[in-house]
Protein backbone atom coordinates (compact mmCIF):
# COMPACT_ATOMS: atom_id res chain seq x y z
CA UNK A 1 0.00 0.00 0.00
CA UNK A 2 3.06 2.38 0.41
CA UNK A 3 4.99 1.73 -2.31
CA UNK A 4 1.37 2.34 -4.26
CA UNK A 5 0.94 5.71 -2.74
CA UNK A 6 4.28 6.81 -3.18
CA UNK A 7 3.98 6.03 -6.93
CA UNK A 8 0.72 7.83 -6.87
CA UNK A 9 2.54 10.93 -5.95
CA UNK A 10 5.16 10.82 -7.83
CA UNK A 11 2.79 10.20 -11.02
CA UNK A 12 0.68 13.65 -9.55
CA UNK A 13 3.93 15.60 -9.35
CA UNK A 14 4.39 14.42 -12.28
CA UNK A 15 1.52 15.66 -14.34
CA UNK A 16 1.35 18.52 -12.03
CA UNK A 17 4.99 20.11 -12.83
CA UNK A 18 4.21 19.24 -16.76
CA UNK A 19 0.96 21.11 -16.27
CA UNK A 20 1.98 23.93 -14.61
CA UNK A 21 5.24 24.97 -17.05
CA UNK A 22 3.17 23.22 -20.29
CA UNK A 23 2.86 26.78 -21.66
CA UNK A 24 6.29 28.03 -22.07
CA UNK A 25 7.29 25.10 -24.19
CA UNK A 26 7.22 26.98 -27.47
CA UNK A 27 8.30 29.98 -25.59
CA UNK A 28 11.60 32.26 -27.84
CA UNK A 29 14.65 32.33 -26.88
CA UNK A 30 15.42 35.06 -24.59
CA UNK A 31 18.31 37.44 -23.22
CA UNK A 32 21.95 35.53 -22.64
CA UNK A 33 20.32 32.71 -25.29
CA UNK A 34 21.37 34.17 -27.96
CA UNK A 35 25.68 33.90 -26.88
CA UNK A 36 24.87 30.49 -25.29
CA UNK A 37 22.85 28.31 -28.23
CA UNK A 38 21.62 30.46 -30.92
CA UNK A 39 25.75 32.49 -32.24
CA UNK A 40 27.50 29.29 -30.23
CA UNK A 41 29.56 27.39 -32.66
CA UNK A 42 30.62 24.79 -29.79
CA UNK A 43 27.44 23.35 -29.75
CA UNK A 44 26.95 22.56 -33.38
CA UNK A 45 30.03 20.27 -33.15
CA UNK A 46 30.56 19.20 -30.03
CA UNK A 47 33.76 17.97 -30.73
CA UNK A 48 35.07 21.51 -30.31
CA UNK A 49 33.84 21.52 -26.72
CA UNK A 50 36.70 19.77 -25.66
CA UNK A 51 38.69 20.11 -23.63
CA UNK A 52 36.08 20.67 -20.70
CA UNK A 53 35.16 23.88 -19.04
CA UNK A 54 33.90 24.59 -15.78
CA UNK A 55 30.02 24.28 -17.25
CA UNK A 56 30.90 21.26 -19.84
CA UNK A 57 27.94 19.25 -18.98
CA UNK A 58 25.50 21.82 -20.16
CA UNK A 59 27.29 22.75 -23.35
CA UNK A 60 26.69 19.19 -23.82
CA UNK A 61 23.06 19.01 -23.29
CA UNK A 62 23.09 22.53 -26.01
CA UNK A 63 24.74 20.27 -28.29
CA UNK A 64 22.40 17.21 -27.43
CA UNK A 65 19.45 19.54 -28.22
CA UNK A 66 20.96 21.10 -31.26
CA UNK A 67 21.29 17.89 -33.02
CA UNK A 68 18.07 17.29 -32.34
CA UNK A 69 15.90 20.14 -33.81
CA UNK A 70 18.41 22.48 -34.75
CA UNK A 71 17.03 25.81 -33.12
CA UNK A 72 13.70 24.64 -32.63
CA UNK A 73 13.07 25.74 -28.72
CA UNK A 74 10.36 23.14 -28.29
CA UNK A 75 13.20 20.57 -27.59
CA UNK A 76 15.27 22.79 -25.42
CA UNK A 77 12.02 23.62 -22.96
CA UNK A 78 11.37 19.81 -23.08
CA UNK A 79 14.31 19.18 -21.59
CA UNK A 80 14.77 21.21 -19.10
CA UNK A 81 11.15 21.14 -17.68
CA UNK A 82 11.97 17.17 -17.78
CA UNK A 83 15.24 17.79 -15.59
CA UNK A 84 12.76 20.34 -13.04
CA UNK A 85 10.48 17.10 -12.75
CA UNK A 86 12.77 14.53 -12.27
CA UNK A 87 14.88 16.89 -9.30
CA UNK A 88 11.47 17.82 -7.83
CA UNK A 89 11.42 13.72 -8.00
CA UNK A 90 14.98 13.77 -5.78
CA UNK A 91 13.52 15.88 -3.01
CA UNK A 92 10.81 13.81 -2.35
CA UNK A 93 13.18 10.61 -2.52
CA UNK A 94 15.61 12.61 -0.13
CA UNK A 95 13.28 13.55 2.05
CA UNK A 96 12.00 9.97 2.18
CA UNK A 97 15.46 8.60 3.16
CA UNK A 98 15.93 11.19 5.59
CA UNK A 99 13.67 9.08 7.48
CA UNK A 100 15.23 5.83 7.28
CA UNK A 101 18.85 7.52 8.45
CA UNK A 102 20.12 5.88 11.91
CA UNK A 103 19.17 9.49 13.68
CA UNK A 104 15.43 9.12 12.76
CA UNK A 105 14.71 5.64 12.40
CA UNK A 106 12.40 3.82 14.70
CA UNK A 107 11.65 6.93 16.26
CA UNK A 108 8.27 7.07 15.76
CA UNK A 109 8.14 8.85 13.11
CA UNK A 110 7.87 6.93 10.17
CA UNK A 111 4.44 8.15 9.37
CA UNK A 112 5.49 11.65 8.86
CA UNK A 113 8.08 10.42 5.49
CA UNK A 114 5.26 10.24 3.00
CA UNK A 115 3.78 13.36 4.06
CA UNK A 116 6.83 15.12 4.28
CA UNK A 117 8.02 14.47 1.02
CA UNK A 118 5.26 15.29 -0.93
CA UNK A 119 4.61 18.59 0.88
CA UNK A 120 8.56 19.32 -0.58
CA UNK A 121 8.50 18.10 -3.41
CA UNK A 122 5.74 19.72 -4.38
CA UNK A 123 6.76 23.29 -3.10
CA UNK A 124 9.93 22.90 -5.08
CA UNK A 125 7.95 22.03 -8.50
CA UNK A 126 5.46 24.38 -7.88
CA UNK A 127 7.14 27.45 -6.55
CA UNK A 128 7.54 30.50 -9.30
CA UNK A 129 10.58 32.07 -8.34
CA UNK A 130 11.95 28.66 -10.11
CA UNK A 131 10.63 29.44 -13.91
CA UNK A 132 13.65 31.23 -14.13
CA UNK A 133 16.16 28.25 -13.75
CA UNK A 134 13.91 26.36 -16.41
CA UNK A 135 11.63 28.42 -18.70
CA UNK A 136 14.85 30.45 -19.24
CA UNK A 137 16.39 28.09 -21.54
CA UNK A 138 20.46 29.25 -21.05
CA UNK A 139 20.06 28.71 -16.86
CA UNK A 140 19.76 24.85 -17.51
CA UNK A 141 23.26 25.65 -16.01
CA UNK A 142 21.30 25.84 -12.45
CA UNK A 143 18.64 23.31 -12.78
CA UNK A 144 21.35 20.33 -14.57
CA UNK A 145 23.58 21.26 -11.84
CA UNK A 146 20.85 20.76 -9.24
CA UNK A 147 19.77 17.14 -11.05
CA UNK A 148 23.65 15.94 -10.68
CA UNK A 149 23.55 17.68 -6.83
CA UNK A 150 20.06 15.98 -5.67
CA UNK A 151 20.94 12.70 -7.95
CA UNK A 152 24.33 12.47 -5.94
CA UNK A 153 22.49 13.78 -2.24
CA UNK A 154 19.86 11.06 -2.61
CA UNK A 155 22.49 7.93 -3.53
CA UNK A 156 24.50 8.83 -1.18
CA UNK A 157 21.52 8.33 1.54
CA UNK A 158 20.29 5.50 0.12
CA UNK A 159 24.06 3.87 0.41
CA UNK A 160 24.17 4.87 3.91
CA UNK A 161 20.35 3.27 4.57
CA UNK A 162 20.94 0.12 2.70
CA UNK A 163 21.92 -3.48 3.47
CA UNK A 164 23.90 -5.90 0.91
CA UNK A 165 25.53 -5.74 -2.45
CA UNK A 166 23.76 -2.87 -3.73
CA UNK A 167 25.00 -0.59 -1.61
CA UNK A 168 28.34 -0.56 -3.94
CA UNK A 169 26.23 0.49 -6.89
CA UNK A 170 24.48 3.56 -4.51
CA UNK A 171 28.11 5.00 -3.65
CA UNK A 172 29.25 4.70 -7.32
CA UNK A 173 26.22 6.96 -8.36
CA UNK A 174 26.75 8.85 -5.56
CA UNK A 175 29.91 10.03 -6.68
CA UNK A 176 29.74 9.75 -10.70
CA UNK A 177 27.47 12.44 -9.98
CA UNK A 178 29.33 14.48 -7.85
CA UNK A 179 32.22 14.73 -10.67
CA UNK A 180 29.02 15.11 -12.92
CA UNK A 181 28.04 17.90 -10.95
CA UNK A 182 31.31 19.83 -10.81
CA UNK A 183 31.41 19.78 -14.65
CA UNK A 184 28.01 21.80 -15.09
CA UNK A 185 28.23 24.55 -12.70
CA UNK A 186 30.71 25.82 -10.38
CA UNK A 187 27.77 25.98 -7.69
CA UNK A 188 28.83 22.04 -7.30
CA UNK A 189 31.65 22.53 -5.75
CA UNK A 190 29.21 22.86 -2.65
CA UNK A 191 28.18 19.30 -2.76
CA UNK A 192 30.95 17.57 -0.42
CA UNK A 193 29.95 20.21 2.17
CA UNK A 194 26.40 19.34 1.84
CA UNK A 195 27.23 15.82 2.32
CA UNK A 196 29.68 16.10 5.74
CA UNK A 197 26.40 17.76 6.90
CA UNK A 198 24.07 15.33 6.11
CA UNK A 199 27.03 12.63 7.62
CA UNK A 200 27.13 14.83 10.55
CA UNK A 201 23.36 15.32 11.02
CA UNK A 202 21.93 11.92 10.80
CA UNK A 203 24.77 9.00 11.39
CA UNK A 204 26.14 10.48 14.37
CA UNK A 205 27.14 6.98 16.64
CA UNK A 206 27.13 4.79 13.66
CA UNK A 207 30.83 4.02 13.97
CA UNK A 208 33.87 5.92 14.43
CA UNK A 209 34.92 9.07 13.40
CA UNK A 210 37.62 6.96 10.85
CA UNK A 211 35.17 4.61 9.60
CA UNK A 212 32.61 6.71 8.80
CA UNK A 213 34.71 9.98 7.02
CA UNK A 214 37.51 7.39 5.02
CA UNK A 215 34.05 6.34 2.62
CA UNK A 216 33.58 10.39 2.21
CA UNK A 217 37.54 11.43 1.31
CA UNK A 218 36.90 10.53 -2.73
CA UNK A 219 33.96 13.10 -2.19
CA UNK A 220 35.79 16.14 -0.74
CA UNK A 221 38.67 15.29 -3.27
CA UNK A 222 36.04 16.43 -5.95
CA UNK A 223 35.70 19.65 -4.78
CA UNK A 224 39.25 20.06 -6.79
CA UNK A 225 37.65 19.97 -10.37
CA UNK A 226 36.06 23.19 -10.39
CA UNK A 227 39.25 25.22 -9.26
CA UNK A 228 41.72 23.08 -11.79
CA UNK A 229 39.37 23.56 -14.44
CA UNK A 230 38.51 27.76 -13.87
CA UNK A 231 41.98 28.35 -12.94
CA UNK A 232 43.92 25.99 -14.66
CA UNK A 233 42.12 24.43 -17.53
CA UNK A 234 45.09 23.02 -19.33
CA UNK A 235 45.17 20.28 -17.07
CA UNK A 236 42.35 18.67 -19.24
CA UNK A 237 44.35 19.59 -22.86
CA UNK A 238 45.49 22.75 -24.69
CA UNK A 239 42.76 24.87 -23.53
CA UNK A 240 39.10 24.96 -24.87
CA UNK A 241 38.08 28.16 -27.37
CA UNK A 242 34.63 29.73 -28.02
CA UNK A 243 31.86 30.57 -25.33
CA UNK A 244 33.20 28.54 -23.36
CA UNK A 245 36.86 29.99 -22.83
CA UNK A 246 34.62 33.34 -22.75
CA UNK A 247 32.46 32.63 -19.74
CA UNK A 248 35.76 31.35 -17.87
CA UNK A 249 37.72 34.43 -18.63
CA UNK A 250 34.59 36.92 -17.70
CA UNK A 251 34.58 34.92 -14.37
CA UNK A 252 38.49 35.16 -13.40
CA UNK A 253 37.72 38.96 -14.52
CA UNK A 254 35.32 39.51 -11.82
CA UNK A 255 37.64 38.06 -9.36
CA UNK A 256 39.31 41.21 -9.93
CA UNK A 257 37.07 43.94 -10.90
CA UNK A 258 34.43 43.69 -8.37
CA UNK A 259 35.49 44.79 -4.92
CA UNK A 260 34.70 41.53 -2.54
CA UNK A 261 33.69 43.71 0.05
CA UNK A 262 31.04 45.46 -1.50
CA UNK A 263 29.82 41.91 -2.99
CA UNK A 264 29.70 40.63 0.08
CA UNK A 265 27.68 43.55 1.86
CA UNK A 266 25.61 43.62 -0.81
CA UNK A 267 24.73 40.03 -0.54
CA UNK A 268 23.10 40.50 2.70
CA UNK A 269 20.50 42.84 1.27
CA UNK A 270 20.60 40.27 -2.19
CA UNK A 271 19.77 37.53 0.69
CA UNK A 272 16.93 39.53 2.08
CA UNK A 273 15.48 39.76 -1.35
CA UNK A 274 15.72 35.95 -1.63
CA UNK A 275 14.11 34.98 1.41
CA UNK A 276 11.14 37.34 0.68
CA UNK A 277 11.03 35.51 -2.99
CA UNK A 278 10.07 32.07 -1.04
CA UNK A 279 7.84 33.90 0.81
CA UNK A 280 6.07 36.07 -1.18
CA UNK A 281 7.03 35.60 -4.85
CA UNK A 282 5.93 39.34 -6.30
CA UNK A 283 7.80 41.26 -8.39
CA UNK A 284 9.55 38.73 -10.21
CA UNK A 285 12.25 40.16 -12.15
CA UNK A 286 14.95 38.45 -14.98
CA UNK A 287 17.15 41.96 -14.76
CA UNK A 288 16.86 43.31 -11.22
CA UNK A 289 18.49 47.25 -11.29
CA UNK A 290 19.89 46.54 -8.02
CA UNK A 291 21.59 49.00 -5.40
CA UNK A 292 25.49 48.32 -4.67
CA UNK A 293 26.40 48.91 -1.16
CA UNK A 294 30.02 50.03 0.08
CA UNK A 295 29.50 49.68 3.53
CA UNK A 296 28.90 47.10 6.03
CA UNK A 297 26.76 49.72 8.51
CA UNK A 298 24.45 51.15 5.45
CA UNK A 299 20.94 50.85 7.34
CA UNK A 300 19.77 48.07 4.57
CA UNK A 301 22.45 46.04 4.88
CA UNK A 302 22.31 46.27 8.84
CA UNK A 303 18.65 45.49 8.71
CA UNK A 304 19.07 42.65 6.67
CA UNK A 305 21.60 41.06 8.55
CA UNK A 306 20.63 41.69 11.91
CA UNK A 307 16.84 40.86 11.27
CA UNK A 308 16.58 37.81 8.40
CA UNK A 309 19.77 36.47 7.17
CA UNK A 310 21.50 36.23 10.80
CA UNK A 311 18.59 34.80 12.27
CA UNK A 312 17.20 32.28 10.09
CA UNK A 313 21.34 30.73 9.53
CA UNK A 314 20.75 31.19 13.55
CA UNK A 315 17.29 29.16 13.16
CA UNK A 316 19.03 26.63 11.25
CA UNK A 317 21.78 26.24 13.29
CA UNK A 318 19.41 25.90 16.59
CA UNK A 319 16.94 23.51 15.28
CA UNK A 320 19.73 21.33 13.77
CA UNK A 321 21.33 21.03 17.57
CA UNK A 322 17.74 20.50 19.23
CA UNK A 323 17.57 17.92 16.62
CA UNK A 324 20.69 15.90 17.23
CA UNK A 325 19.55 15.88 20.99
CA UNK A 326 17.01 14.17 20.52
CA UNK A 327 14.01 16.71 21.14
CA UNK A 328 12.59 16.94 17.88
CA UNK A 329 12.99 14.74 14.85
CA UNK A 330 10.95 17.13 12.76
CA UNK A 331 13.97 20.01 13.69
CA UNK A 332 16.60 17.91 12.48
CA UNK A 333 14.96 17.91 8.43
CA UNK A 334 13.88 21.57 9.46
CA UNK A 335 17.28 22.58 10.71
CA UNK A 336 19.10 20.72 7.73
CA UNK A 337 17.48 22.37 5.36
CA UNK A 338 18.30 25.79 6.15
CA UNK A 339 21.76 24.83 6.20
CA UNK A 340 21.44 22.69 3.18
CA UNK A 341 20.18 26.47 1.85
CA UNK A 342 23.06 28.32 3.12
CA UNK A 343 25.62 25.96 1.65
CA UNK A 344 24.14 25.83 -1.64
CA UNK A 345 24.14 29.23 -1.92
CA UNK A 346 27.11 30.02 -1.03
CA UNK A 347 29.35 30.25 -4.13
CA UNK A 348 26.90 32.92 -5.44
CA UNK A 349 26.20 34.58 -2.36
CA UNK A 350 29.48 35.19 -0.46
CA UNK A 351 32.84 36.83 -0.81
CA UNK A 352 33.04 35.43 -4.65
CA UNK A 353 32.32 38.53 -6.75
CA UNK A 354 30.18 37.99 -9.80
CA UNK A 355 29.16 41.24 -11.74
CA UNK A 356 25.79 40.89 -11.34
CA UNK A 357 25.18 40.88 -8.33
CA UNK A 358 21.24 39.08 -7.88
CA UNK A 359 19.30 36.41 -10.43
CA UNK A 360 16.39 34.40 -9.43
CA UNK A 361 18.32 31.29 -10.99
CA UNK A 362 20.03 31.10 -7.99
CA UNK A 363 17.44 29.87 -5.76
CA UNK A 364 16.68 26.99 -7.66
CA UNK A 365 19.31 24.42 -6.09
CA UNK A 366 18.90 26.14 -2.50
CA UNK A 367 14.93 25.95 -2.79
CA UNK A 368 15.80 22.43 -2.20
CA UNK A 369 16.85 22.99 1.33
CA UNK A 370 13.86 25.42 1.93
CA UNK A 371 11.08 22.93 0.61
CA UNK A 372 12.32 20.76 3.58
CA UNK A 373 11.94 23.05 5.89
CA UNK A 374 9.13 24.61 4.87
CA UNK A 375 7.57 20.54 5.11
CA UNK A 376 9.31 19.95 8.54
CA UNK A 377 8.32 22.90 9.86
CA UNK A 378 4.15 22.25 8.82
CA UNK A 379 4.43 18.56 9.91
CA UNK A 380 5.94 19.80 13.21
CA UNK A 381 2.92 22.63 13.10
CA UNK A 382 0.54 19.66 12.00
CA UNK A 383 2.26 17.57 15.20
CA UNK A 384 1.41 20.45 17.75
CA UNK A 385 -2.06 21.29 16.66
CA UNK A 386 -2.95 17.41 16.88
CA UNK A 387 -1.66 17.71 20.37
CA UNK A 388 -3.77 20.94 21.21
CA UNK A 389 -6.57 20.51 19.47
CA UNK A 390 -7.24 16.55 19.62
CA UNK A 391 -7.37 16.60 15.34
CA UNK A 392 -8.69 13.34 13.93
CA UNK A 393 -6.80 14.26 10.85
CA UNK A 394 -3.73 11.90 9.19
CA UNK A 395 -0.62 13.08 8.68
CA UNK A 396 -1.45 12.27 4.74
CA UNK A 397 -4.31 13.98 4.70
CA UNK A 398 -2.56 17.39 6.23
CA UNK A 399 -0.14 17.07 3.55
CA UNK A 400 -2.75 16.69 1.29
CA UNK A 401 -4.76 20.02 2.26
CA UNK A 402 -1.26 21.63 2.74
CA UNK A 403 -0.42 21.20 -1.10
CA UNK A 404 -3.93 22.23 -2.33
CA UNK A 405 -3.66 25.26 -0.17
CA UNK A 406 -0.23 26.19 -0.98
CA UNK A 407 1.17 24.35 -3.53
CA UNK A 408 -1.72 24.80 -5.99
CA UNK A 409 -1.44 28.61 -5.91
CA UNK A 410 2.07 28.47 -6.29
CA UNK A 411 1.49 26.54 -9.34
CA UNK A 412 -1.17 28.84 -10.61
CA UNK A 413 1.33 31.92 -10.18
CA UNK A 414 4.50 29.74 -11.78
CA UNK A 415 1.57 28.94 -14.72
CA UNK A 416 0.79 32.78 -14.89
CA UNK A 417 4.86 33.89 -14.54
CA UNK A 418 5.69 30.99 -17.29
CA UNK A 419 3.01 32.98 -19.67
CA UNK A 420 5.20 35.85 -20.26
CA UNK A 421 8.08 33.72 -20.37
CA UNK A 422 6.11 32.43 -23.77
CA UNK A 423 6.21 35.62 -25.50
CA UNK A 424 9.33 37.60 -25.93
CA UNK A 425 8.11 41.27 -25.82
CA UNK A 426 5.62 40.97 -22.88
CA UNK A 427 8.52 39.61 -21.21
CA UNK A 428 10.86 42.44 -21.99
CA UNK A 429 8.27 45.21 -21.28
CA UNK A 430 7.66 43.92 -17.79
CA UNK A 431 11.50 43.75 -16.89
CA UNK A 432 11.36 47.25 -18.76
CA UNK A 433 8.45 48.42 -15.98
CA UNK A 434 10.55 46.67 -13.20
CA UNK A 435 13.56 48.56 -13.92
CA UNK A 436 13.21 51.35 -15.81
CA UNK A 437 16.30 52.70 -15.13
CA UNK A 438 18.84 50.17 -16.52
CA UNK A 439 20.36 50.70 -19.72
CA UNK A 440 20.72 46.63 -20.77
CA UNK A 441 17.05 46.12 -19.90
CA UNK A 442 16.06 48.74 -22.52
CA UNK A 443 19.32 47.39 -24.98
CA UNK A 444 17.22 44.19 -24.41
CA UNK A 445 13.85 45.47 -25.01
CA UNK A 446 14.95 47.31 -28.44
CA UNK A 447 16.18 44.22 -29.82
CA UNK A 448 13.26 42.17 -29.85
CA UNK A 449 11.31 45.07 -30.90
CA UNK A 450 13.75 45.90 -33.83
CA UNK A 451 13.66 42.05 -34.81
CA UNK A 452 9.78 42.04 -34.81
CA UNK A 453 9.67 44.79 -37.40
CA UNK A 454 9.36 47.61 -34.72
CA UNK A 455 12.07 49.89 -36.31
CA UNK A 456 11.21 53.03 -34.50
CA UNK A 457 10.02 51.40 -31.46
CA UNK A 458 13.18 49.44 -31.38
CA UNK A 459 15.60 52.76 -32.26
CA UNK A 460 14.08 54.57 -29.34
CA UNK A 461 14.93 51.63 -26.68
CA UNK A 462 18.58 51.56 -28.27
CA UNK A 463 19.03 55.05 -27.76
CA UNK A 464 17.59 54.93 -24.12
CA UNK A 465 20.17 52.42 -23.14
CA UNK A 466 23.20 53.96 -23.97
CA UNK A 467 21.78 57.08 -22.80
CA UNK A 468 21.49 55.51 -19.16
CA UNK A 469 24.66 53.35 -19.97
CA UNK A 470 27.18 55.23 -22.08
CA UNK A 471 29.30 52.53 -21.00
CA UNK A 472 27.57 50.25 -23.11
CA UNK A 473 29.33 47.84 -26.46
CA UNK A 474 25.85 46.31 -27.06
CA UNK A 475 23.68 49.16 -26.68
CA UNK A 476 25.91 50.85 -29.65
CA UNK A 477 26.48 48.21 -31.77
CA UNK A 478 22.50 47.85 -31.71
CA UNK A 479 21.70 51.16 -32.63
CA UNK A 480 24.41 51.41 -35.54
CA UNK A 481 22.74 48.60 -37.09
CA UNK A 482 19.36 50.46 -36.76
CA UNK A 483 21.23 53.28 -38.50
CA UNK A 484 22.72 50.63 -41.02
CA UNK A 485 19.33 49.21 -41.77
CA UNK A 486 17.68 53.03 -42.46
CA UNK A 487 20.72 54.10 -44.52
CA UNK A 488 21.74 56.76 -42.15
CA UNK A 489 26.04 55.27 -42.71
CA UNK A 490 27.21 57.93 -41.13
CA UNK A 491 25.62 57.67 -38.05
CA UNK A 492 26.26 53.79 -37.90
CA UNK A 493 29.53 54.67 -38.66
CA UNK A 494 29.61 56.46 -35.30
CA UNK A 495 28.02 53.74 -33.16
CA UNK A 496 29.76 51.12 -34.30
CA UNK A 497 33.32 52.93 -33.78
CA UNK A 498 32.14 53.97 -30.06
CA UNK A 499 31.15 50.03 -29.60
CA UNK A 500 34.73 49.30 -30.34
CA UNK A 501 35.86 51.98 -28.33
CA UNK A 502 34.13 50.60 -25.28
CA UNK A 503 34.97 47.05 -26.68
CA UNK A 504 37.82 45.93 -29.18
CA UNK A 505 37.21 42.58 -28.91
CA UNK A 506 33.63 43.40 -29.75
CA UNK A 507 34.16 41.61 -33.41
CA UNK A 508 30.72 41.85 -34.61
CA UNK A 509 30.54 45.56 -34.22
CA UNK A 510 34.05 45.44 -36.52
CA UNK A 511 32.68 43.28 -38.71
CA UNK A 512 29.08 45.55 -39.35
CA UNK A 513 31.63 48.31 -39.25
CA UNK A 514 33.71 46.86 -41.92
CA UNK A 515 30.47 46.53 -44.38
CA UNK A 516 29.75 50.32 -43.74
CA UNK A 517 33.28 51.13 -44.20
CA UNK A 518 32.75 48.82 -48.02
CA UNK A 519 29.14 50.39 -48.73
CA UNK A 520 30.33 54.38 -48.33
CA UNK A 521 33.56 53.36 -50.47
CA UNK A 522 36.45 53.06 -47.93
CA UNK A 523 37.78 49.66 -48.34
CA UNK A 524 40.79 50.28 -47.40
CA UNK A 525 39.81 51.36 -43.41
CA UNK A 526 37.21 48.01 -44.05
CA UNK A 527 40.63 45.77 -44.81
CA UNK A 528 41.73 46.73 -41.31
CA UNK A 529 38.65 45.53 -39.49
CA UNK A 530 38.52 42.49 -41.16
CA UNK A 531 42.11 41.69 -40.47
CA UNK A 532 41.52 42.57 -37.08
CA UNK A 533 38.95 40.08 -36.90
CA UNK A 534 41.29 36.93 -37.92
CA UNK A 535 44.10 38.03 -35.78
CA UNK A 536 41.15 37.00 -33.19
CA UNK A 537 39.73 34.18 -34.61
CA UNK A 538 41.70 32.73 -37.93
CA UNK A 539 39.35 30.08 -38.84
CA UNK A 540 36.28 33.09 -38.84
CA UNK A 541 35.65 32.24 -42.70
CA UNK A 542 32.44 35.15 -42.88
CA UNK A 543 35.85 37.58 -42.35
CA UNK A 544 37.92 35.97 -44.76
CA UNK A 545 34.97 36.62 -47.85
CA UNK A 546 34.43 40.02 -46.33
CA UNK A 547 38.11 40.78 -46.43
CA UNK A 548 38.01 39.43 -49.69
CA UNK A 549 35.27 41.43 -50.84
CA UNK A 550 37.36 44.41 -49.36
CA UNK A 551 40.31 43.68 -51.51
CA UNK A 552 37.94 43.42 -54.80
CA UNK A 553 36.79 46.87 -54.43
CA UNK A 554 40.24 47.75 -53.93
CA UNK A 555 40.88 46.50 -57.25
CA UNK A 556 43.39 43.40 -55.45
CA UNK A 557 41.55 40.36 -57.28
CA UNK A 558 44.89 38.35 -56.47
CA UNK A 559 44.21 39.03 -52.58
CA UNK A 560 40.60 38.88 -52.62
CA UNK A 561 40.59 35.21 -54.38
CA UNK A 562 43.23 33.99 -51.40
CA UNK A 563 40.38 34.92 -48.72
CA UNK A 564 37.36 33.92 -50.78
CA UNK A 565 39.53 30.02 -51.21
CA UNK A 566 40.69 30.87 -47.18
CA UNK A 567 36.60 30.80 -46.78
CA UNK A 568 35.97 27.87 -48.66
CA UNK A 569 38.79 25.51 -47.47
CA UNK A 570 37.05 26.28 -43.62
CA UNK A 571 33.60 26.17 -44.92
CA UNK A 572 33.42 24.03 -48.19
CA UNK A 573 30.05 24.50 -48.61
CA UNK A 574 30.16 28.35 -48.24
CA UNK A 575 27.69 30.01 -51.14
CA UNK A 576 28.94 33.45 -50.85
CA UNK A 577 32.60 32.51 -50.98
CA UNK A 578 31.84 29.93 -53.59
CA UNK A 579 30.05 32.75 -56.37
CA UNK A 580 33.13 35.38 -54.79
CA UNK A 581 35.74 33.09 -56.59
CA UNK A 582 33.30 32.15 -59.70
CA UNK A 583 32.80 35.77 -60.09
CA UNK A 584 36.82 35.94 -60.11
CA UNK A 585 37.12 33.73 -62.92
CA UNK A 586 34.86 34.87 -65.22
CA UNK A 587 36.15 38.41 -64.92
CA UNK A 588 39.49 36.15 -65.74
CA UNK A 589 38.34 34.59 -68.29
CA UNK A 590 36.88 38.15 -70.06
CA UNK A 591 40.22 39.47 -70.14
Amino acid sequence: MESFRKAVALAALAAFTFIIYSNVLHGPFIFDDGMYIIDNTQIRDSSLLWPPSPRYLTYLSFAFNYSHGGLNTFGYHLFNVIVHIFNSALVFAIALLLFRTAALKDKGVERYALPVALMASFFFAAHPVQTQAVSYITQRFASLTALFYLLSVACYLKWRTSEGSSRLFFYAVALLSAVAAQFTKETGFTLPAVILLLEYAFFRGTGSALKRLFPLVPFILVMAIVPVLLFAPGVFGAGSAGISETTRVQQLRDLDTVSRHDYLATQFRVMATYFRLLVAPYGQNLDYHYTIFKSFLAPQVVLSALFLVIPIFGLGLFLLGRGIKGRGPLSLIAGTGILFFFIAISIESSIIPINDVIYEHRLYLPSAGAALFFAAALMGLFEFSKKRFKLAISPLAWAVVAVIVLAAPLGAATFARNSLWADDILFWRDVVAKSPDKGRVHNNYGRVLYKKGMTAEGMAEFKLAVKLDPVTPSGYYNLGNAYKDLGLMDEAIKAFETAIEQDPGKLNARNNLGLVYLMVGRPAEAVEQFETMLLKNPNDFKAHNNLGLAYSAMGRADLAEEEFRAAVFIKPDFADALNNLRIIELKRGME
